[in-house]
């Protein structure tokens, strides 16, 4: 028996990221209340197009986010909670600072 003709199939959507129209599936809906409540809430035709303006900037800048990490709230908010206790080292040679 050959070892290379061994394989698991894995079905092609537990690989595959969540997103909403091309951005981070939490953040979009989150984008999509906000803008909602400047469109339908205020009942103004200025706060109706701020509302527009801001969920077409802000999915702009959602699905540059995603085509560069899908999971990238996920992963800059481990960086943040771990920060403390893998700090930077610009050099092998730089002191040792310890890990808190």
């Amino acid at each position: 028996m050959n070892l290379e003709d061994i394989g698991v199939p894995l079905h092609e959507s537990l690989n595959k990221p969540r997103l909403l129209f091309g951005a981070e599936r939490s953040l979009a809906l989150m984008l999509m209340v906000i803008a909602g409540v400047f469109v339908f809430s205020l009942h103004q035709a200025w706060t109706a197009v701020i509302g527009i303006g801001l969920w077409l900037v802000g999915h702009w800048g959602l699905t540059r986010a995603a085509a560069y990490d899908p999971q990238l709230s996920r992963t800059a908010a481990r960086h943040l909670r771990l920060k403390a206790w893998y700090p930077a080292r610009s050099t092998p040679f730089s002191p040792y600072r310890g890990v808190k």
